[in-house]
């Protein structure tokens, strides 16, 4: 299946609405929780690409010693996103930020953890996020970018829709098409990684739809 490219921010009051309405939860625990696995206690956090701020929120719940910036160029997610934060008294351990993934804001090695779910597909050149990504890394931090992968063929890709969409709304299961459409194979995303720099990092598949850039944390 060739990678079609989506927009690169999702910055409509509709895409916001539609993504933040979609089921989640069962990937977003499994991302969590490969990360505290990674991380060990959470200290300071990136999470790029937050979205309507599910990640952070569940990691604070999970990793109560966790302070976390939560990043993001869309305004209208983020709009969600200061709702839910406020919404679950979490104003105080998460910080929302609105700016480019590609051009952080933020010194070299500021952060203990850096995570990213599910974003690398909206980037048409993965290799400037995951640099910035790793360089706001600190030395032996722990580190994991989980997206999803592209099927084979289209047919493929419309039978992961069915089995974890089938009760969404028209424009969601569309939606999640065309993420697949956008997104890296393996061997793309062990490309991107190494381009990157990401030294010593594990690529591999994390579930039937998804694959994972991941380095395990040291301790401080």
């Amino acid at each position: 299946m060739e990678r079609i490219l989506e927009p690169e921010y999702m910055d409509t009051a509709a895409d916001a609405t539609d993504y933040d309405a979609m089921d989640h939860a069962a990937a977003n625990e499994a991302v969590i929780a490969r990360f505290l696995e990674l991380a060990g206690p959470a200290g300071t956090v990136l999470d790029l690409g937050t979205g309507p701020a599910q990640i952070p929120i569940l990691l604070a719940r999970r990793a109560l010693r966790a302070r976390i910036v939560a990043l993001d160029a869309a305004a209208h997610m983020l709009a969600i996103a200061r709702w839910r934060v406020a919404a679950a008294g979490l104003q105080d351990r998460i910080v929302l930020e609105r700016a480019d993934a590609k051009r952080l804001p933020h010194p070299d090695g500021a952060f203990d953890g850096v995570l990213s779910n599910t974003i690398l597909h909206h980037i048409p050149d993965p290799v400037p996020f995951l640099r910035e990504a790793y360089r706001v890394l600190r030395p032996g931090g722990a580190f994991l970018v989980r997206d999803l992968y592209r099927p084979p063929t289209e047919a493929d890709a419309w039978a992961l829709v069915d089995r974890y969409a089938a009760g969404a709304t028209t424009a969601q299961r569309q939606l999640f098409f065309d993420s697949f459409h956008a997104a890296l194979t393996l061997d793309e995303a062990r490309a991107a990684a190494s381009a990157a720099g990401i030294a010593g990092a594990r690529v591999a598949m994390s579930s039937d739809r998804h694959y994972t850039i991941e380095l395990a944390g040291a301790v401080a």
